[in-house]
């Protein structure tokens, strides 16, 4: 069974189409059969016969009194003439069958593919053999057939009406229009339905990655549409959920942001202590850290993609902003300058930052690596600090996650984060179609790799 699974189409569309051509083949080849070794194969034996009982008739009458006249009746009657040339032999060097001759396969197909097959049994049936078989040159309607006798050969031309019947040919060509046709009429019928499936599947992959998704015009059959129904209602909740979780950080932030800046004030005004200055940097911290759930909460679902040339997008954003901040990327880009992609700008200029702050609060040196291959922009971002242990690799893209599972942010020292820097970049490269692996860097510590569809 594994065998023939790697025959069998993946695709939807591909198997309903084998389903189809297998049973129109089937019925094809089921209904030939039948009509070839039965309504056929009777109808040609007794045409066959017929001409072989006066073949062998005048086989029999040959030198015998007053044949001559006899035999001109019968030739004028029936159509069949012929001559006698005495003293003649036929060739008897045969050629050798093929094994394809005398295989049992050929039993079966000979018939169908051999208009003569029937006539030729009855021929060696009634001992009018050995014998030879020639086109006519001088009329497509004849056939010549040469019979050996004891006193020289018989040569006759035969209508080929009179041994074979033109229905067969009939039949076959109807047959064949019939399954062109019905396979023609079921592949626009199936286009339409696996379009319907496309689409869906299009708006759900999109959906999926965060992008916006255009109205879906639910079609085909009921149960497309239902599922389209469906989809459309989950989107909605989703949608629904998705904007009540930015409205609601939104407010909080908002309602946290005003006491925060009242508590800044009032310790602006304050003599300077290191008391007022520890309660600076905590108010300092609750400010990031409410931004940072902020930018987590809003995602960039609503920033419009847009065609950039990456390579001066990731030199200027990326490596000379670092460069003026006084952190030193060591950048390598294998890239055209007129390569362009379809981005969100915002989306992957705050992921790629987040990584890139991440590695120089691990570490001090930073590489940073871009190239394009097999159609995906390959982004590499290399650290020497003290990297990620494998185990925890999965997690920590989860939200709110950090390695020491702690969540107080005063236990994290080097980093200060909130453990959603890896999220964010997650949901950034996620909305572009893309995905973020950890491996081992060269450098001693973490490398991360982002590929992103071109």
């Amino acid at each position: 069974m594994v065998r023939f699974k790697k025959f069998i189409p993946r695709s939807l569309y591909g198997r309903f189409l084998l389903i189809i051509v297998l049973s129109t083949l089937i019925v094809q080849l089921v209904s030939i059969y039948v009509f070839y070794y039965t309504h056929l194969d009777v109808i040609s034996k007794h045409m066959a016969r017929s001409v072989v009982s006066e073949m062998l008739f005048v086989k029999k009458s040959i030198n015998k009194p007053g044949y001559e006249k006899l035999l001109q009746d019968l030739s004028e009657n029936t159509g069949l003439t012929f001559s006698f040339e005495e003293r003649r032999r036929l060739k008897k060097k045969k050629i050798a069958d093929s094994d394809w001759s005398k295989g049992k396969l050929h039993d079966y197909i000979n018939p169908l593919i051999d208009p003569y097959n029937r006539f030729k049994s009855e021929l060696e049936s009634h001992e009018l053999k050995p014998y030879e078989i020639f086109e006519n040159p001088e009329s497509d309607d004849l056939i010549i057939v040469k019979v050996q006798t004891k006193q020289g050969v018989l040569s006759f031309d035969v209508p080929i009406k009179k041994i074979t019947s033109s229905s067969a040919y009939v039949f076959t060509f109807w047959m064949i229009s019939a399954a062109l046709i019905t396979s023609f009429i079921s592949i626009i019928f199936l286009k339409n339905q696996i379009r319907s499936l496309r689409n869906l599947r299009d708006a759900a992959e999109k959906f999926g990655r965060g992008q916006d998704v255009p109205s879906l015009r639910p079609s085909g059959s009921e149960e497309i549409r239902s599922l389209g129904i469906s989809f459309i209602k989950m989107k909605e909740r989703v949608m629904r959920q998705i904007t009540q979780r930015t409205d609601m950080l939104s407010a909080v932030s908002h309602d946290l942001r005003t006491p925060l800046t009242r508590m800044k004030l009032q310790l602006a005004m304050m003599s300077n202590s290191q008391e007022i200055d520890d309660l600076k940097q905590d108010i300092s911290d609750m400010e990031k850290l409410v931004d940072e759930y902020l930018d987590f909460a809003r995602g960039d679902d609503k920033e419009k993609i847009t065609t950039i040339k990456i390579k001066k997008f990731l030199q200027e954003k990326i490596i000379n902003y670092y460069a003026k901040m006084g952190r030193q990327i060591n950048g390598h880009l294998d890239l055209t300058a007129e390569l362009e992609i379809s981005v969100k700008k915002l989306a992957l200029k705050r992921a790629l930052m987040n990584l890139i702050n991440n590695a120089f609060n691990y570490g001090k040196n930073v590489n940073f690596a871009a190239a394009l291959s097999s159609n995906n922009l390959m982004i590499t971002i290399d650290d020497d600090g003290p990297g990620i242990p494998t185990s925890e690799r999965s997690n920590v893209f989860k939200p709110f996650y950090r390695i020491d599972n702690s969540r107080n942010p005063d236990q994290k020292p080097v980093s200060g984060g909130s453990g959603l820097g890896l999220a964010i970049a997650m949901d950034a490269v996620t909305s572009h179609g893309g995905h973020i692996k950890l491996f081992d860097s060269p450098l001693g510590g973490l490398r991360v790799i982002i590929s992103i569809p071109v």
